[in-house]
């Protein structure tokens, strides 16, 4: 399948340089497909096909060193609905397909070290899963309502800095999705933003089980309900507009689902816990520290989370990280983007006492990433990554990771 998905990207970057020699002024390779694009768009409609292509090298810790090839293909389509007169209206799908091979627990590290591989994840090599199909009701600018089946992992995406769902920053599942333990990556549910330039809230409303694979009507709230509030404050520092979130989040669900969470997996077995519900919360900062004079949309700033759950059913008790990135600081390079970041993500004491009686004592888990991607054209990226983790496991010798990203937008 691998094969087949390189020859026809190269089938079509050859094809489109000897149908136009603008290509390197294109926001996609295939242009606007000889009008239809264009077409398309002016009726409402949006279609994004993209192909990302990833070598990651496991180069020391525990296991065999190898390396992998794998990759993700995935088509976006918006249908807004103003050609029907529904201009408040817009249908979102995404389909993914991932295919090649994973690392699969080389470094025996907690947090995915590739998370656009890691979701919709591997079958037998490959994965397809429609991971978003929601309708969005806008009644003016920033203020909508989203419900469907929901990719969290695109709606972490737009965060400042951080984001890029795997695909254009961060690689690490804890930068570019931090794992919370109760909010799996994809959802059925509905989320609500209201607010002003100044203040805005985020209410979330949600079933507690993960839909990756799932359509979302299997059996929705069966296990109970997640309500989620958070408010976010724009707050300027010194001429630099910043902003601070805090997020609260309450479940129903009971324990009997205590690690299926969809994103990570717990080193040890746990037996089933019997308390109900579960909280979380969290506090999360990005400010930009300068703007570019070449562009001044873009920038690079600090960004930071520290959150806190109840530890039980939450498996995931504590977690925090930080770091710096967004667009690059060289001269002429404000479409690239680069980052370094440090995390540490905390199990809870359940699973610290059973490992430890097992022999097998536990850490907190740390990582640091460092990358840079960069932009040929507005289609066309390549990059370089680099992890190193303090895995888990107390006694397992500290993981290094070295991984290429190339992607190019259809």
């Amino acid at each position: 399948m691998k094969y087949n998905v390189q020859l026809m990207v190269l089938l079509c970057f050859a094809l489109s340089i000897l149908s136009a020699q603008d290509i390197t002024q294109r926001n996609y390779l295939l242009g606007n497909w000889n009008g239809l694009r264009d077409s398309l768009e002016a009726k409402g409609l949006y279609i994004q096909p993209r192909v990302t292509v990833f070598n990651q090298n496991f180069v020391s810790g525990e296991g065999s060193n190898k390396s992998v090839f794998n990759g993700k293909t995935q088509l976006d389509v918006k249908f807004n609905g103003k050609t029907l007169g529904l201009n408040r209206w817009t249908l979102v799908t995404k389909a993914e397909y991932n295919f090649g091979n994973a690392l699969d627990g080389s470094g025996q590290v907690l947090i995915p070290k590739n998370t656009a591989i890691t979701f919709p994840g591997f079958e037998s090599g490959e994965r397809f899963d429609i991971s978003n199909v929601y309708l969005v009701y806008g009644w003016k600018p920033g203020n909508q309502v989203v419900f469907g089946k929901i990719n969290m992992v695109d709606m972490a995406a737009g965060t400042k800095f951080s984001g890029g769902a795997g695909l254009d920053a961060f690689w690490n599942l804890g930068f570019a999705a931090p794992v919370s333990g109760i909010t799996p990556p994809y959802l059925f549910g509905a989320i609500a933003s209201v607010g002003n330039e100044k203040l805005r809230w985020t209410f979330m409303a949600y079933d507690p089980v993960s839909v990756v694979g799932k359509t979302g009507f299997e059996s929705p709230f069966d296990e109970g309900i997640v309500l989620s509030a958070s408010p976010s404050l724009n707050v300027k520092i010194g001429k630099l507009m910043g902003s601070h979130s805090l997020r609260f989040v309450y479940s129903t669900q009971d324990g009997t689902n205590l690690y299926a969470l969809g994103d990570i997996s717990s080193p040890v077995t746990i037996p089933i816990s019997d308390k109900k519900h579960r909280f979380y919360g969290s506090y999360a900062i990005s400010q930009p520290i300068m703007k570019l004079n070449e562009d001044p949309s873009r920038s690079w700033g600090f960004f930071g989370q520290i959150a806190f759950s109840d530890g039980n059913p939450n498996p995931v008790d504590f977690s925090f990280f930080a770091g710096v990135g967004g667009n690059s600081f060289i001269r002429n390079r404000s479409q690239d983007k680069w980052g370094i970041a440090l995390y540490n993500y905390s199990l809870s004491t359940i699973v610290d006492d059973i490992a430890d009686s097992m022999g097998m004592p536990l850490r907190n888990e740390m990582g640091l990433e460092v990358f840079y991607q960069y932009w040929a054209t507005n289609w066309f990226s390549l990059g370089a990554d680099l992890q190193i983790t303090d895995p888990i496991i107390k006694n397992n010798a500290t993981a290094t990771f070295l991984g290429l990203r190339s992607s190019i937008k259809l």
